[in-house]
C-alpha cells in the first residue's frame, strides 16, 4: 500500500511527459477550429452558389441547351451553315 501511494506522489510531481501533452492538448485544439472553419466555409459557399442560382431564374435564365452556333459549309460556298449550340437561353 506504502507502495502505491509512494508511486502515485512521484507520478503526479513527474513533469517529464507534460510538454508532449500540452503540444497534443494544441495540436486538437487547432484542428477542432480547423474543422468548425471548414465546415462553415462549406455551408457560406453553398449558400452562395443557391443565391446565384435564384438570381438567375429571377431574370429569366434557364439551362435548357438551346442556343446559336456556326457550322462550317460544305462545297463551294461562304461556309456558313446551320451549327448547333447549346448553352443558357439568357
Amino acid at each position: 500500500m506504502v507502495n502505491a501511494l509512494r508511486f502515485a506522489s512521484s507520478f503526479l510531481r513527474d513533469c517529464r511527459g507534460a510538454t508532449a501533452a500540452e503540444y497534443a492538448l494544441v495540436l486538437a485544439v487547432a484542428g477542432a477550429v480547423l474543422a468548425v472553419s471548414a465546415f462553415a466555409l462549406g455551408e457560406s459557399i453553398a449558400a452562395s452558389m443557391d443565391n446565384s442560382a435564384d438570381i438567375f431564374q429571377q431574370a429569366g435564365c434557364s439551362n435548357n441547351g438551346q442556343g446559336t452556333g456556326f457550322g462550317g459549309g460544305n462545297g463551294g460556298g461562304s461556309g456558313n451553315g446551320a451549327g448547333n449550340g447549346s448553352g443558357n437561353s439568357c
